[in-house]
């Protein structure tokens, strides 16, 4: 009984054989015919011969639209195609992926292949997915056997027969939309420079670093490069897959690292430091020959592209709120990139459907982005204005703080210049009544001498002691104690004098221009002064008649002239002969106001003393 299950399996599985095997019958409507569906494939890891291939019998029914073996380098696929009909028939067979290194197509069992190379390498190879033309003469049939390779790139195709002219209509279709693509990819990269030389802002210049390298890769993964670069780059960048896929991660990690501010979590900040030197490692370790190995990095992309969403959301929980766009953003590429890693593991056969799907992603993406550093700014101007707000409220808190304390402190100053002023009109007041005293005490003495000479001398001493006592007598009846005027001054000075030294009418008019305010000290010693000066005058400019006495004193700024002039018979000058109020006048000009004194006495007299404070 078993023995007869088991020969029944058998039959079954060569009448399957048998029915996978059949021929693929075409005509000229025969359009976008999926070939795999009805071929048979050998996985070839060994590089055998296509004699080999044939005397072995190892191919196997393959009913796919699309191969994936994600870690096979090699393939031989064996196909019939059918016309049954009267007429030729004229097609195309296209190879979807622009990744095929080689491609050896055997018509019939003729062992010398009818192409054979780089697929790039054709003259006709101007479209995005390498084609071969095929004619099949009426009502017969031809097998054929393809070997396709890579040792780059995982390998992942599909095979269709197609109509030439819609083929190349609709390749072209894909050219313009990728180029397109493209095109707004590089505008956004554009963009990011500026934006990176007009900010100094790091983060945009990671991102156009890692736009370029988006753009790098896709232009071959779609086909770009095959088609418009000579094919020596071509060969050369072919051998870049390991890197091109490295530092695409390596330009995402920086800017994740710059615009997530992982700095401030650093914890993140070292893992993504060790995803770094990781990346790196991989990159020179498993692109060298004896090592190369492009399913380790795309494993590590997967674990990447996982790692960098997760470390959005935890920069945007940690309070980064910027982050939340990145999430989004990242998110976009995150369906594409998984997309293409399951593919390029040959887990799935999806991507080939939509082998633009990674631009398309990334414009969205670039797109969002560019939202996220406007909501970045937002946010920074937000927590600038709020900063502001703090330090405006800060200040405010620290003006009142201040402005109390300068009304306290000006309150106790007032209270302190208010006790001085008490004391310093105090002590005016007993020098005042001291001098009085002195002078009451001068007068008594003098009331009982005869000698009119000595009465003179008494009297001249009164009226010095009288001009010192009039200063702080001013000071106070006045509330400023820092000046005297001395307009008011000097004309209370010349009252007095003009009663000590006329007792009955002397006939001399005193004659005064006064604008200037002098402190204390100096004050005093301008009243002596003009004591000594109107004192002579009276007593020896006139002989006896009447006359005329001006003062002037004048004040511009700190600079100071004194004239006292008269209209009297004047006198001839002798140093040796000077009085001891002359003496007096020099001591005080001279020494105690650091000024000079201009003398003229031929026929009237003036003194003009100059000085400043």
């Amino acid at each position: 009984m078993s023995s007869y299950v088991l020969k029944l399996f058998l039959l079954l599985l060569f009448i399957s054989a048998k029915l996978f095997a059949t021929s693929i019958t075409v005509d000229n409507y025969t359009n976008n015919l999926s070939l795999l569906e009805h071929s048979e494939v050998v996985f070839d890891n060994s590089s055998l011969e296509f004699k080999e291939i044939l005397n072995k019998k190892l191919f196997k029914p393959y009913n796919k639209s699309h191969f994936n073996s994600g870690i096979s380098n090699s393939v031989w696929i064996k196909f019939n195609l059918k016309n049954s009909s009267n007429s030729t028939v004229k097609k195309v067979l296209v190879f979807s992926s622009p990744l095929i290194e080689s491609i050896e197509l055997y018509n019939g069992l003729n062992s010398q292949p009818i192409l054979i190379g780089l697929s790039f390498k054709q003259p006709q190879h101007r479209t995005l997915s390498y084609y071969y033309d095929i004619v099949l003469a009426p009502q017969s049939k031809m097998d054929y056997y393809i070997k396709i390779e890579t040792y780059y790139t995982p390998l992942s195709f599909a095979i269709t027969l197609e109509d030439k002219n819609l083929f190349l209509k609709d390749d072209m279709h894909k050219q313009f939309v990728n180029i397109l693509l493209i095109g707004m990819l590089v505008a956004l990269m554009l963009y990011a420079v500026v934006l990176a030389f007009y900010s100094k802002d790091r983060s945009y210049f990671y991102y156009a670093l890692y736009l370029f390298f988006i753009i790098y890769q896709q232009f071959t993964y779609v086909g770009l490069t095959q088609i418009y670069l000579p094919f020596n780059f071509i060969v050369f960048d072919m051998k870049l897959a390991i890197f091109k896929i490295g530092t695409l991660m390596l330009a995402s990690a920086l800017f994740a690292m710059s615009f997530l501010k992982t700095k401030d979590i650093p914890w993140l900040h070292r893992l993504y430091k060790g995803v770094l030197l990781l990346i790196t490692l991989e990159m020179f370790i498993f692109s060298l020959p004896s090592f190369y190995n492009i399913q380790v990095i795309i494993l590590t992309g997967a674990v990447f592209i996982v790692f960098n969403v997760f470390g959005g959301i935890v920069a945007y929980r940690s309070g980064h709120k910027e982050a939340r766009l990145f999430i989004v953003g990242f998110g976009t590429v995150f369906v594409s990139y998984s997309l293409m890693i399951i593919d390029g593991l040959g887990l799935a056969s999806v991507i080939h459907h939509f082998p633009n799907l990674l631009m398309w992603c990334s414009v969205i993406e670039a797109l969002v982005l560019s939202l996220a550093f406007s909501d970045r700014y937002k946010l920074l101007q937000e927590a600038k204005e709020k900063i502001d707000r703090e330090l405006l409220e800060s200040l405010k808190s620290r003006e009142k703080i201040i402005k109390d304390e300068v009304t306290k402190k000006t309150l106790l100053l007032n209270q302190a210049l208010k006790s001085k002023e008490l004391l310093l009109r105090e002590l005016h007041h007993r020098i005042k009544n001291n001098l009085q005293i002195i002078l009451s005490m001068i007068r008594l003495q003098s009331d009982k001498i005869n000698d009119k000479y000595i009465v003179e001398k008494f009297v001249r001493l009164e009226n010095r002691i009288n001009a010192i006592a009039k200063t702080y007598n001013l000071l106070l009846l006045d509330d400023n104690l820092e000046a005297i005027d001395m307009h008011e001054y000097i004309n209370a000075l010349l009252l007095d004098l003009a009663k000590s030294m006329c007792e009955v009418d002397c006939n001399i008019e005193v004659k005064t221009n006064i604008s200037a305010e002098l402190p204390l000290r100096e004050s005093i010693y301008i009243g002596i002064i003009i004591n000594e000066l109107v004192t002579n005058a009276y007593k020896y400019a006139f002989d006896g008649g009447g006359g005329e006495i001006f003062i002037s004193f004048k004040q511009k700024d700190n600079r100071f002239v004194l004239r006292v002039r008269d209209n009297g018979k004047g006198f001839v000058y002798n140093n040796e002969s000077k009085s001891l109020g002359l003496k007096l006048i020099h001591a005080l000009v001279i020494q105690q106001l650091r000024g000079e004194i201009e003398m003229i006495t031929d026929e009237s007299t003036q003194y003009t003393i100059r000085f400043n404070l």
